[in-house]
């Protein structure tokens, strides 16, 4: 079984898909079980048939799970495979019609769509004296540099991005969409920022906090980074995309933040190549005004951009646009 896995991991490299092994798993159990299930009694039954390889077996496993399932329903809708019976409980889309299945397993219940919490628990996080040397005199730091501290496990999870140590530099996914040599960017809104610095605003990154549940078994090399920034992009804009998606997305660098009362944050800067058929579009009262912004053209205003984006903006003109700077932008105080 060991063996099989394995080759089924180097298929999956080899064919260059981002392909969701949780769903593929949840998806077998539930077809040979024929019933619903928890995400936590999908893993467990999955152990038993030996769907499940035995390192995937963990206290908070499960949550990975169904927020793969969940997230897989809210954005294909009706082309997923999945459904929910009841809250926290799904089924195989594909059992709707089997009338040898109870009735009451084949009745979708219609979820809530909740809106993207930004105060989170859980939070990456690494101490403020581990990454001091490395934010001493830039504001971009390698991502070499900020992976070896994460594989060598020098971080720790905050109880919330509200709630954090004065010392904790809180890890963020700050996806920029790019077009050629164009940005998207957009204007935050009332329900999305609480900062007086970014409300209204024009921003030029999609912003997450990495969170605990974003490291599972198949995000180990940038511990969950690209697949949280995805999840974000993918809600903030409503793409209703493939998770093939993943393969358009890159971990360039990260950017060091340094704000009011002397928080700090590290920005993980993860380029999205949009594809052809994407057309910027939302309804959403958190996000206003798209537009794409031409990076090889320098900015005139920058105090239009929340202080977050003035810093990404430097360094994407450089990365992207090709823009040379004066001198290298150092890490600074915003208010």
């Amino acid at each position: 079984m060991v063996a099989l896995w394995s080759d089924w991991r180097r298929a999956a490299v080899f064919f260059g898909k981002a392909l969701d092994a949780y769903l593929q798993i949840a998806e077998s159990v539930l077809r040979s079980t024929r019933a619903p299930m928890t995400p936590r009694e999908i893993l467990k039954r999955g152990l038993a048939l030996g769907k499940v390889p035995p390192r995937l077996h963990g206290k908070t496993q499960h949550k990975t799970l169904q927020a793969r399932i969940s997230e897989d329903i809210l954005l294909r809708r009706e082309r997923s495979s999945f459904f929910r019976t009841k809250p926290g409980v799904f089924f195989l889309r594909e059992f709707i019609t089997d009338t040898s299945i109870p009735e009451k397993y084949r009745v979708p219940i219609i979820a809530r769509r909740r809106q993207r919490e930004l105060a989170v628990r859980q939070a990456l996080a690494f101490d403020a004296q581990t990454v001091e040397g490395l934010c001493a005199s830039t504001c971009s730091v390698s991502a070499q540099q900020i992976l070896g501290l994460l594989q060598a496990h020098q971080f720790h999870y905050a109880r919330s991005t509200k709630d954090a140590r004065s010392d904790d530099v809180l890890v963020w996914a700050f996806m920029l969409v790019l077009r050629d040599n164009a940005v998207l960017t957009y204007r935050h809104g009332r329900y999305r920022e609480d900062r007086d610095s970014f409300l209204r605003k024009r921003s030029l990154g999609f912003f997450s906090p990495v969170v605990q549940d974003d490291l599972s078994l198949f995000d180990q090399n940038d511990h969950g980074i690209v697949a949280s920034g995805l999840r974000a992009l993918n809600v903030d804009l409503n793409l209703n995309a493939e998770y093939e998606l993943a393969d358009s997305a890159r971990l360039d660098s990260f950017v060091c933040t340094c704000e009011e009362k002397g928080t700090r944050n590290l920005l993980a800067v993860v380029y999205f190549d949009c594809p052809k058929w994407f057309e910027p579009l939302t309804r959403r009262l958190a996000i206003n005004d798209l537009r794409w912004h031409d990076l090889s053209t320098p900015v005139n205003y920058t105090e239009d951009f929340d202080p977050w984006s003035q810093l990404v903006l430097d360094h994407a003109q450089r990365t992207v646009g090709k823009v040379q700077p004066s001198d290298e932008a150092p890490c600074k105080a915003i208010y």
